[in-house]
């Protein structure tokens, strides 16, 4: 219970340096540029999937900057500090992680409201936006939670790129495929194949819950896909917290 106060104490400490700092200035201009560019009232009246699509992408890519900015400041000498103290590495690693899921979130909510108030869409119901608000946040989650792991407090150089290389081999189906595919031989095709069903599998649950937050339809298997996204989340940020308890402390100069 002490590790949970002190984690939620430090990620509302971070949250607030974030905001004192004034680079929430940022975040403050990509969602007037995105409302009055995607949301704001137009002649055709929005509908639920053009909203659900449109603002999944975007918030999915303004929380690549939040994140790096965010964890950022966790990667500074004056972190010594903080971990010299009863705080430890674990809350000290997702007390970042929660400012990032903050001001994301907080970013998605801010755009919601704007459309409610000055542009609602009339065909989607209150249910209906919590059943495609859901699986977006989780994604949001997911992001957060893989550019915790790939900050360099977490990992060094080395496996990142090893990291990066294998999401990439995942996405790698449009690139290699084809023409590509025939002129190599049938075993490295094969062995191609079987890496990227292996690789891309994780990914599933991120790109299925996106199609559900479009949707909004959890018949079937779906239901369970917001689960997967859950654990999915859980095991990225245990296997960040277990990297950063097992290597040395290098802060950024």
């Amino acid at each position: 219970m002490n590790a949970l106060i002190r984690t939620y104490w430090f990620a509302l400490f971070t949250l607030s340096e974030y905001l004192r700092s004034g680079r929430v200035v940022v975040e403050l201009l990509a969602i007037a540029a995105m409302y009055y560019l995607f949301f704001r009232r137009w002649t055709i009246p929005m509908t639920p999937e053009y909203f659900f699509s449109t603002a999944g992408l975007l918030t999915l890519g303004l929380t690549v900057y939040t994140g790096s900015t965010i964890l950022a400041l966790g990667d500074r000498a004056s972190g010594y500090v903080t971990l010299a103290r009863r705080l430890g590495r674990g809350p000290y690693l997702l007390g970042l992680y929660l400012a990032v899921l903050a001001v994301s979130w907080g970013v998605y909510g801010a755009i919601c409201l704007l459309v409610a108030f000055t542009n609602p869409i009339g065909s989607l119901s209150f249910t209906g936006w919590v059943l495609g608000t859901i699986p977006l946040l989780l994604n949001l989650a997911l992001l957060a939670a893989f550019l915790t792991l790939l900050t360099p407090i977490v990992l060094p150089a080395p496996w990142r790129l090893a990291v990066l290389a294998l999401v990439a081999l995942a996405f790698s189906g449009s690139l290699i495929g084809g023409s590509t595919l025939s002129v190599l031989p049938e075993s490295v095709a094969i062995a191609l194949d079987v890496m990227r069903a292996v690789l891309s599998a994780p990914l599933l649950p991120a790109f299925t819950g996106f199609a559900i937050s479009v949707s909004r339809d959890y018949s079937g298997a779906s239901a369970v896909v917001p689960v997967a996204q859950l654990f999915l989340v859980i095991g990225l940020l245990a296997f960040a917290v277990y990297s950063f308890a097992k290597r040395e402390i290098i802060f950024s100069v």
